[in-house]
């Protein structure tokens, strides 16, 4: 039962047997010859003592799981039963209760029943029942039985493997034991099947040992060598893990064989058969010969490949067009060559008799009569290629059954080949086939034929949509044989661009497709999470795939799989999740495009796409009744709810992912609790809201000679911009009165605030400047005293000479008007021209001698109404002042023009500090748990006073998962306005206690988390950046990725107010183990 040696069998140096390699897993019935064995012994059954003891010493003598070994599988009830009867304590942590030690059961449990585990009990006991498993139980594996229809059949053949369902859990409803323990139990109990299993090393972080609980069965058929066919000798049944190849298969068949030709040779020559020790050298030449000149191995692979027999249609042909689920008769006008979109044309019947006879273009249609043979099934022997060859065992496409057929040919004595094969002009394409096709840019990209049509096939473009479909002529230079012209897209892209990684594996860039920074990002967190880079990265997901998940059908598994898998390549380099972005697409219509999107929605819509293609529930039983308490028996209520939940949904996201939240509302009129508990995968924590708002304001004095000063305002978030006025006033000491504050956007003033402009309007990433107009002052002095004088707010831009585009810094001004608002030119040009002399390279504005000639640089032009040109204007021109007035500085050149420099407050500084001392992780999951009374609008219906009431809602963790996703909800919406949160939240790096936030007592305990990912989100609502940082889980380094950059960090940078969303993994958690292994 552990690793065997192939047994020895007569070999000719011009055949090769099939010899049996490798784990073998069993499935051997209840009603074999061991349980009549032990039935014998029933009689004379040892105490419950006698065979803790015996157990207990058997168990000792095993020792601990190690890789190359076989465990067995037993139902867990059975051996808790069997615990509690003879208190053994060899599985003394199996225990299910707390009783004493010297309590003992009233009976011996019963047989040992294990058919509840396996996929289809029924087929596995009938088939070993008929004698399918070797009866002598010498562990070779070999089956016998005739030949069957070969992978391609719809009704897969059993041959009497042990499947496991995908549904099973360790604890739950298992647990390993040592062949050795196995047989002593079923020696004593009798009962079955045996289930074996094999063990391996595995993982890419920390190597453990694995049991291979679902390996894929391959069947090989040996070829006859008169016929061709599968022959009448028996079938050979070799379980293999699912990241082996069946290239790595047939080179250990002929090796195994090579061998027992040797020890059968030496044995006949009375020698002692022994096999010479390969050094280390020549083991791994040995293997990459083998796996590089396949074509030198004496055996080949066949599959059986069936095919719907079709045949071409022609124009005028009567026929039937699927439009809108609805069959309509109709004569066939155009073949799908003859349309850009691949369409048929058909004249139906009941368009006949209309003036314009309409077309109907559908994609699908079949004749009224279809032709003797159309619809048959053609099965016919396909040569596997070396793709598949090569390819894991987890990913082809007859492996998902987990048992699957071929045919094995061998050469013959001669040298020749038994069967032959028909090389065939790689353009006689054929539905399905790989091409390499070049598109109308001129690119390179893998396709695949869709239709052929005479000498027109129409290709699609792999990873890309419908809409690049078309139809390309067989001999054309565009098309040329699979994989010749097109590489990885990884190595097209590295050629390209150049190489991007950080030397170490697992941390490398991923390529933006335009504007899929939001998914690289997602994509860099999950692929730094423990337990699901050795999931996929192991290939275990491929024996979990449901390929009648709902709209993905596995493919957002499968291509996730693989993009991991990708990351995690010995040789770092930029990868590019292309495939992985069409097939989300699919999935979420609204992720296809390339338009910014939110990584958090990205997330939620990638764990349901994974939890949906990995579900090991196909069938969910439903339950109207949901599980609803009263707060006085949360346990039993908690309980009831999680397993009702998990009997519809049981994934590896769900394992590692998802936790408990429990909810209660109070009505408050009657007083009735209502308490449900609601599965969570992505925590959601608001971030407490703060009444104050600091905000940078640069102040631009009305004397050029003083500096401009940046400020950190701190001003009420409800407020309004006279207040912010007044804080400045505090500050600077200059009068509030005088300030013009305007935003600044693209060189030019794109907003000036009056006084009642609301400060939540205004963005943390506004530029925001405060110009002082001392006639402002004395305007608002006049209007109180009764005068006549008024100021009208001026935009002022620098552009070129020739009105060249804006640059500089723009400015503010007030410009004193007359009676019905008239003003002269010169005073517009005089202030204008002070206010922009700081600009001049010195001076002293009031209008000296060097003014002037540095004044002869600039101009100042006056736009006098909506259909004028900006002109310079003489000075004594009398104009009115209008809406469509407008004033701009011009420059000779933009050289002239002398950048005045900002000075940094000290307010600032103490700003920063003080956000960032603000708020912290704790503070958000406090606000989360806070008691909260419905709105109105969203209330809820009391199940006691039958009537919308607003309860009082509260929110608290109950089950913590292993994988904790922690949200911080920056981004608010309501129906007048949206805004960001940039505020700094301080978050912990380890040692994030749960505990405090759990209510139940029993998942308290280990509730300590370790930041290991941080998906960050930099700039405002209408665009902004997303990156990651990541943990590296081999050398423990945090890197910042973004998008195709990779670069080492300190912890230090981890922490940032750009932080969005939050990766945790329970300490002591690594991966390596079941999640289910810690319920």
């Amino acid at each position: 039962f552990l690793w065997r040696s192939p047994r020895t069998l007569p070999v000719t140096s011009a055949s090769i047997q099939l010899a049996t390699f490798g784990l073998i897993n069993y499935c051997m019935d209840s009603e074999s010859k061991i349980v009549g064995e032990t039935s014998a012994k029933t009689a004379g059954l040892p105490d419950g003592q006698s065979q803790a003891k015996a157990v207990e010493s058997l168990v000792k003598q095993c020792g601990d799981m190690k890789a190359g070994q076989t465990w067995c599988l037993i139902n867990s009830k059975w051996l808790e039963a069997w615990i509690e009867y003879t208190r053994c304590k060899a599985f003394w942590q199996y225990r299910t209760d707390e009783k004493s030690d010297s309590a003992q059961a009233a009976q011996p449990p019963g047989p040992i029943s294990n058919s509840s585990l396996l996929l289809d009990s029924k087929a596995n006991e009938n088939g070993v029942a008929n004698g399918a498993v070797n009866a002598k139980n010498d562990g070779s594996g070999s089956v016998d039985g005739k030949a069957g229809q070969g992978s391609g059949s719809k009704k897969e053949k059993n041959y009497g493997v042990a499947r496991l369902k995908l549904s099973v859990q360790e604890i739950r409803d298992y647990y390993y034991v040592a062949v050795p323990v196995w047989k002593l139990l079923v020696g004593w109990y009798g009962g079955g099947p045996m289930i074996g299993r094999s063990t391996k090393l595995s993982g890419v972080i920390t190597k453990s040992v694995k049991v291979d609980l679902h390996p894929v069965h391959v069947v090989l058929q040996p070829c006859d060598a008169t016929t061709g066919e599968p022959g009448e000798s028996k079938e050979m049944i070799y379980p293999r893990p699912r990241e082996s190849t069946l290239h790595d298969l047939l080179t250990d068949i002929v090796s195994a064989t090579a061998k027992a030709s040797e020890t059968g040779k030496a044995s006949s020559e009375g020698k002692a058969a022994t096999t010479p020790e390969k050094t280390e050298k020549q083991e791994g030449e040995g293997e990459l010969e083998g796996k590089k000149k396949e074509a030198e191995l004496p055996v080949r692979l066949w599959y059986m490949e069936e095919k719907v027999k079709s045949f071409p249609y022609e124009i005028g042909e009567r026929v039937e067009a699927c439009y809108k689920d609805q069959w309509y008769p109709g004569d066939l006008r155009g073949l799908p060559v003859e349309d850009p979109h691949g369409r048929y044309n058909v004249l139906c019947d009941v368009d006949k008799d209309t003036p314009k006879q309409p077309k109907t273009m559908v994609k699908v249609i079949r004749r009224l009569t279809p032709k003797e043979g159309e619809g048959s099934i053609v099965r016919t022997w396909k040569m596997l290629s070396d793709v598949e060859l090569n390819s894991e065992l987890g990913v082809l496409k007859w492996a998902r059954s987990g048992v699957f057929s071929l045919m094995i040919e061998q050469k013959k004595p001669d040298g020749e080949w038994i069967r032959e094969v028909l090389v065939k002009d790689w353009r006689d394409f054929e539905q399905d086939d790989k091409v390499d096709c070049k598109d109308t840019q001129n690119k390179w990209l893998p396709a695949v034929v869709q239709r052929v049509q005479g000498e027109q096939v129409y290709v699609h473009y792999i990873g890309y949509g419908e809409k690049w479909d078309e139809w390309v002529n067989k001999r054309s230079d565009r098309l040329a044989p699979s994989g010749t012209k097109c590489r990885e897209k990884v190595a097209t892209y590295e050629d390209d661009y150049g190489y991007s990684g950080s030397g170490v594996r697992g941390s490398v860039g991923l390529r933006n497709l335009g504007n899929t920074c939001f998914m690289n990002s997602t994509l860099q967190c999950m692929n730094a999470t423990p337990s699901l880079v050795n999931f996929f990265v192991d290939g275990e997901y491929t024996s979990q795939l449901n390929p009648s998940a709902y709209k993905s059908h596995g493919e957002i598994a499968r291509q996730f799989g693989q993009l991991v898998k990708e990351m995690w390549s010995p040789r770092p380099h930029v990868v590019t999740p292309r495939n992985f972005k069409h097939a989300i697409g699919e999935f979420a219509p609204r992720f296809s495009g390339y338009s910014q999107q939110d990584s958090q929605e990205l997330l939620a819509c990638l764990l349901e796409g994974l939890h949906e293609d990995l579900n090991r529930v196909r069938k969910k039983p439903y339950d109207p009744n949901p599980a609803i308490g009263d707060g006085s028996n949360d346990e039993k209520i908690a309980k009831a709810a999680w397993d009702k939940y998990r009997a519809r949904e049981d994934s590896v996201v769900i394992d590692n992912i998802y936790g408990q939240i429990r909810s209660q509302v109070l009505c408050p009129e009657c007083k009735k609790v209502s308490v449900k508990f609601d599965p969570c995968g992505i925590l959601q924590v608001p971030i407490p809201s703060v009444d104050t708002k600091t905000q940078n304001v640069t102040v631009v004095r009305a004397d050029p000679k003083l500096p401009r000063v940046e400020y950190a305002v701190k001003v009420s978030k409800n407020g309004s911009n006279e207040e912010l006025k007044k804080a400045l006033e505090d500050l600077t000491g200059i009068n509030k009165d005088t300030f013009i504050v305007c935003e600044i956007y693209s060189k030019k003033v794109y907003k000036i605030f009056s006084d009642h402009h609301r400060i939540s309007s205004i963005l943390d990433n506004d530029v925001i400047y405060a110009f002082e107009n001392p006639v402002l002052s004395a305007s608002k002095s006049k209007e109180r005293k009764g005068g006549s004088g008024m100021c009208v707010q001026v935009k002022v831009q620098h552009v070129e000479k020739d009105y060249g585009g804006p640059f500089g810094t723009p400015l503010a001004l007030a410009i004193p008007l007359g009676e019905n608002d008239k003003v002269r030119a010169s005073v517009i040009q005089n202030i204008v021209l002070q206010a922009a002399s700081a600009h001049f390279g010195g001076g002293s504005g009031k209008g000296g001698e060097n003014d002037k000639k540095r004044a002869s640089k600039v101009r100042v032009l006056i736009k006098t109404g909506w259909d004028a040109q900006l002109e310079d204007l003489d000075p004594e021109t009398v104009l009115t002042w209008s809406r469509e007035t407008e004033v701009a500085l011009s420059w000779n050149s933009k050289h002239d023009y002398q950048v005045v420099p900002v000075t940094k407050h000290k307010s600032l500084r103490d700003g920063n500090a003080e956000a960032q001392a603000g708020l912290t992780l704790t503070g958000c999951l406090q606000a989360f748990t806070k008691e909260e009374v419905l709105t109105a609008g969203n209330e809820y219906r009391c199940p006691t006073c039958k009537r919308d009431q607003r309860g009082h809602k509260k929110l608290d963790l109950w089950r913590l998962p292993n994988i904790l996703i922690i949200q911080l909800k920056r981004f608010q919406y309501t129906r007048a306005w949206r805004d960001k949160i940039d505020t700094y939240v301080d978050y912990p790096i380890e040692g994030l206690d749960m505990a405090p936030w759990t209510k139940s007592k029993d998942h308290k305990k280990h509730a300590v988390y370790d930041l290991y990912a941080v998906s960050c989100h930099g700039g405002g609502l209408g665009g902004g950046h997303y990156w990651a940082h990541a943990k590296n889980l081999i050398d423990k380094k945090w890197y910042t990725l973004n998008d195709s950059s990779v670069r080492k960090v300190g912890v230090e940078t981890v922490k940032t107010k750009e932080a969005y969303l939050l990766f945790y993994a329970r300490r002591g958690f690594d991966g390596a183990k079941a999640a289910s292994a810690a319920e």
